[in-house]
């Protein structure tokens, strides 16, 4: 199992000063069985319950849940948005955006006796679930464990009289068939047409029968102890197989052999159902990927996800998952997945790229990489790193190499002897390695990383940056590896830590295995749920920890960062990168190429930064690196640039212009090559992530200086 052995147990190293954070966690949050807290998980599906004042919405999939404080009381409230029911921006095909409607409680779990008192409290936080329990006393309180992709939202009452809220409008109720002994089912149609069940899970010795109160409430006849009520959108005879049985627990396993990769989530169940088994969704890109052995848990029940197409129900505790095109074969070179073509380093590009290496390598990098970002700062280091590796492995420059392999370390151990201008520190709260520049509270410092947003685009730079050095210098008889080697793992262990085991990191800080993408949106409250803006800067991020992982010979760090793209390589080229003829983003956004901002309940054809389209699309290309190809395929690449960006192209003067072109080596590297070596080029069009060295050097590796 490659997620069964940590990378380290070890405390991070006393250079990172260890501090408090300025967001505290709530009170009435605790670990494992209501034990002591560990590391809490900073940019998960649930962490909107952990910030403000805990009301902003949790998107399970399909499913959304919040705690709803209106009334005088308190409810999880409950929501399903049809794709019917979602809202388009105004204006032609592709449209800027479009979301879900919020706040809109269809069903609500709440009791008799809730009240503004009542309070919200969660424990057992792991990467897949969290436990959730209002609370009036230890003896009276609702148990809600939440998970993605669960097919009910189950509460457990334990001393209290359930109640159902609704801010909708009941139409009617009406008693079902039982589908099970101990279990009563009744059909809730509600005011917008839309139809819910609810099944009754009854403790032996109890009874319990229900009566609506006005048109927004629905409440039980008397105290239950122990009682399952669940609620689900839709009236599908799969529901009454899997009632009563309900996930409270989910570990990932995982283990990869030569180009193939498997990886599974096993649920852990409480209760029992007629089928055995719990009712789980299902995004598309599980779907594609599910081994054969699933086939018969799949059921014909779809239901619309909030921004990832359609969900397929499947009636099982387990998901069997399967990729069969990991990037083994990617490494340092330059990389295409361009049939017929491979690198062909002339003589008269190995003069293009030596001058540009030449005159590159003469620059003041520890000038230039002291800023006051981490993020910068690595772009700056990993395009300097980037000619390095050119200059030894495709140049056989050894002399140059080994006088920038020093000018290089000596840049670099500004941020491994931690001396930048905002030193990281340990956030003791949360659990992180992060930038002091927030630490007194200032949540938009170095592009909020004190909050941890961005983990993975700012770390993955510094990861990959030190992987080249730690190759190069290696290879030239130096030990900068082995003096570095803690500072690196510290950041890998940030972003992706594989084990619970190592208590001083969340598990999977970043990823989210069940949407199959990053989430770069930290610790604080998002109406929208988390976010990424670039697709991009999330596969680096592991692309460089596959890179540091071959050279240090950590072959399960190496084999989960390969599982881990290759996962990427199918979701975002469902969910982020659209193809002509994607069909499970709204045709009517798809021409968008892109999706801007994919946030857990819109997505927005935009940026942070600005609303230039260069922008748009090119947050979605950098860096481009070996990997590149493998995740933007050279179809995808010649729509994008023939639909979007061709004709925008000569008014683009500035670094994104260089983004753009080095990008159409992706699909024609004869036209980037040329650009980049042309007698009209100007360094004016090299973002501060970007060198011409590796720029002729990627477009030559990839055929197109023939």
């Amino acid at each position: 199992d490659i997620f069964s052995t940590p990378i380290s147990t070890d405390a991070p190293n006393s250079m990172f000063t260890q501090k408090a954070h300025p967001v505290s966690i709530p009170s009435g949050i605790t670990g494992d069985d209501k034990g002591a807290l560990g590391p809490v998980q900073t940019n998960n599906f649930f962490t909107n319950f952990l910030l403000g004042d805990g009301t902003d919405p949790v998107y399970l999939d399909p499913y959304v849940v919040w705690k709803d404080t209106s009334n005088s009381t308190v409810t999880l409230a409950i929501s399903h948005q049809t794709a019917s029911e979602r809202t388009y921006a105004p204006g032609d095909s592709p449209v800027e955006y479009y979301s879900n409607a919020a706040g809109v409680n269809s069903l609500g779990l709440s009791a008799s006796t809730f009240s503004s008192s009542t309070t919200l409290q969660a424990d057992t936080l792991t990467k897949f679930s969290i436990n959730v329990n209002l609370v009036n006393s230890d003896t009276e309180y609702m148990w809600c464990p939440l998970l993605q992709g669960i097919g009910f939202i189950t509460g457990i009452y334990y001393n209290l009289t359930p109640q159902i809220n609704t801010n909708v409008g009941i139409s009617s109720v009406s008693g079902e068939t039982s589908p099970k002994s101990g279990i009563d089912k009744y059909s809730i149609a509600l005011t917008n047409g839309n139809t819910w069940l609810m099944y009754v899970v009854v403790p032996d010795g109890q009874s319990i029968s229900f009566a609506t109160s006005g048109s927004d409430t629905i409440i039980g006849s008397n105290s239950v102890n122990g009682c399952a009520i669940q609620l689900c959108f839709g009236n599908d005879s799969n529901y009454d197989t899997a009632a009563g049985c309900y996930p409270v627990s989910c570990d990932l396993t995982g283990s990869v052999s030569g180009t193939t990769g498997s990886y599974s989530f096993k649920y852990t169940t409480d209760g029992s159902s007629n089928g055995g088994t719990t009712l789980m969704w299902a995004l598309p890109h599980h779907v594609d990927s599910f081994t054969s052995d699933m086939s018969s848990k799949k059921t014909s029940f779809t239901i619309d996800s909030l921004v990832s197409g359609t969900m397929t129900a499947y009636l099982t505790n387990e998901f069997d998952l399967e990729e069969t095109d990991l990037p083994t074969s990617v490494s340092f070179d330059p990389y295409t997945t361009i049939p017929g073509k491979s690198a062909d380093y002339t003589d008269d590009a190995k003069t293009s790229i030596k001058t540009a290496a030449t005159s590159e390598s003469g620059d003041d990098v520890s000038s230039a990489s002291d800023t006051d970002s981490m993020y910068t700062s690595g772009k700056i280091l990993d395009k300097y790193a980037y000619v390095l590796y050119v200059i030894y492995y495709i140049l056989e420059d050894s002399s140059l190499a080994k006088t920038f392999s020093s000018t290089l370390q000596t840049a670099m151990n500004r941020f491994t002897e931690n001396k930048q201008q905002y030193p990281l520190d340990y956030d003791t709260t949360w659990k992180g390695i992060v930038s002091s520049a927030g630490m007194s509270g200032d949540s938009s410092a170095d592009y909020g990383n004190t909050y941890y947003n961005d983990h993975h685009f700012h770390y993955g730079y510094h990861v990959h940056a030190a992987a080249i050095i730690a190759k190069a210098d290696k290879d030239l008889g130096g030990s900068w590896l082995a003096d570095n080697k803690d500072w690196v793992t510290t950041l890998i262990r940030d972003v992706a830590n594989p084990s619970s085991e190592d208590t001083y990191f969340p598990v999977f800080r970043n990823f989210d295995w069940f949407n199959g993408h990053s989430w770069a949106h930290g610790i604080t409250a998002q109406a929208d749920g988390k976010d990424e803006e670039s697709s991009s800067e999330d596969y680096n991020f592991y692309y460089g920890m596959k890179m540091w992982a071959n050279v240090v010979e950590d072959t399960d760090m190496e084999a989960r960062a390969n599982l881990i793209l290759a996962i990427m390589k199918r979701s975002l080229n469902d969910y982020i990168l659209y193809e002509d003829d994607n069909t499970i983003e709204p045709s009517n956004f798809i021409g968008n190429k892109v999706s801007g901002i994919i946030f857990q309940n819109k997505i927005d054809h935009t940026t942070y930064f600005g609303t230039e389209l260069q922008y748009i699309q090119g947050i979605h290309m950098l860096p481009i690196t070996p990997i590149s190809s493998y995740i933007r395929s050279p179809t995808f690449v010649e729509q994008e640039w023939t639909e979007k960006l061709a004709s925008i192209i000569d008014n683009v003067t500035d670094g994104w212009r260089g983004i753009l072109m080095l990008n159409v080596a992706l699909y024609d590297p004869e036209t980037s090559y040329n650009f980049f070596n042309g007698s009209s080029f100007s360094t004016n069009y090299l973002d501060d992530g970007m060198s011409k060295t590796w720029s002729l050097a990627y477009g030559a590796g990839v055929g197109g200086a023939s």
